[in-house]
């Protein structure tokens, strides 16, 4: 067979082929290609709808600032001691301190006694009686009818214990985690608990009228010297003047040279000025309320889609707090001005009351909804002590604003 009539036969045998065979199988399997997919394509099955009768909820609360009350400050009592003796065992020295000076004990060279060793060491006076380590600050403690007598002062404030001050609060936020079972398939009456934290701060910070008490005493200068005077006052460049006091030398090249104090109070007196005090009160509360509540909830249906949730019951409030106080009494003194060092107490205590709650419900879904409503809660006053002072809240009436969100299961 020529090679020309062979090639003719085969492009004939591979058309034939193509027409019956290759183009039917691609039409096909063009044609069933969106059956394929279709057969593959995941089907959507909705969620059953809640059959457990049982609703969580999330909400963050609101509390609007409670009532708070500070009583018992503005009372500055005197130093609890203003004196000390030597004391070889601990170290300590002889000393008086006074609100405007003191007095200390001074100490002699050691090179001048018998046995004294080179160096700057050196040794208590054997002057028992005075002492040249004397401080004062003003020119009006030098008595003007006896010009070699320093007055020293011991001062304290006396505030009424009647005196109520209203502490500074905002509110705050919290948050709230509740459970309700119901009880009956229609979801309209059930069961809810509920617990919940939330935490506020109060502050005070004035001043406070008081009487002014007064402790007097006079020194006398040794031999009667004349009390030395205030070094120069000192002026700087911006005009303004200060007054440095006037420190008597500790240490002494003499057992009777310089300037001596007597350390026996010639004389003392007291004195109680009416009003004649300015306190300065700081005040600081912290707290933090955590609460359980439980009981009957109804919520009545509005349309699909709305509902409106109304509960009561009791809860127990479990209430602790952080007090702190300050207290300075405002003197024009050069030196440091009597105060009341901070001191904070901490104490907690339970409380039983109840609450009524009021909330709007839209279900997105059958099981998700979104809330806002207004819970009032009642107890009792909380009150913590400082020392004699006091921090008063009154939680008799608790008002909360909230929104959240509700999972049905």
């Amino acid at each position: 067979m020529p090679w020309s009539t062979f090639i003719e036969l085969s492009l004939v045998n591979f058309t034939y082929i193509h027409k019956r065979v290759a183009l039917p199988l691609l039409a096909a399997g063009i044609l069933g290609l969106p059956t394929i997919v279709m057969a593959q394509a995941p089907k959507y099955v909705p969620p059953p709808p809640p059959t457990k009768h049982v609703t969580l909820e999330l909400r963050l609360r609101y509390l609007f600032a409670p009532d708070i009350e500070f009583g018992n400050f503005g009372s500055i009592p005197l130093q609890d001691s203003y004196t000390r003796e030597n004391n070889i065992f601990t170290g300590e020295e002889r000393v008086i301190s006074y609100d405007d000076g003191e007095l200390r004990q001074d100490y002699i060279s050691a090179t001048l006694v018998e046995g004294g060793v080179e160096g700057g060491d050196v040794v208590p006076s054997s002057n028992t009686d005075a002492t040249s380590a004397f401080i004062y600050f003003n020119e009006e403690q030098v008595d003007p009818d006896d010009p070699s007598a320093l007055l020293f002062h011991r001062y304290a404030a006396l505030s009424p214990a009647d005196v109520v001050l209203d502490g500074s609060g905002s509110g705050s936020m919290g948050w709230e985690l509740s459970y309700t079972k119901y009880l009956n398939q229609r979801r309209n009456l059930g069961v809810q608990v509920g617990f919940s934290f939330t935490g506020f701060d109060s502050r005070f910070n004035d001043t406070i009228d008081a009487d002014l008490y007064v402790q007097e005493f006079r020194h006398q200068m040794a031999n009667g010297a004349v009390v030395p005077d205030l070094p120069d006052p000192v002026e700087d460049a911006d005009g303004n003047i200060t007054q440095d006091p006037y420190v008597g030398d500790q240490i002494r090249e003499d057992v009777n040279s310089g300037d001596l104090l007597v350390w026996l109070a010639a004389e003392e007196s007291e004195n109680l000025i009416p009003e004649g005090a300015t306190v300065d009160s700081r005040a600081d509360l912290r707290s933090s309320v955590y609460n359980v509540r439980a009981g009957p909830t109804y919520s009545l249906g509005i349309g699909q889609r709305f509902a409106v949730n109304l509960g009561a019951g009791v809860s127990a409030l479990y209430v602790s707090g952080r007090f702190s106080a300050y207290e300075m009494l405002m003197l024009d003194l050069e030196g440091e001005n009597p105060s009341r060092a901070l001191t904070t107490t901490q104490d907690a205590e339970w409380q039983v009351g109840g609450y009524v709650d009021a909330s709007a419900n839209y279900f997105l879904t059958e099981r998700i909804n979104l809330f806002s409503g207004m819970q009032v809660q009642s107890g009792s006053s909380y009150t913590q002590m400082n020392e004699e002072r006091e921090a008063t809240v009154d939680f008799s009436s608790q008002i909360y604003v909230h929104a959240g969100l509700g999972i049905r299961f």
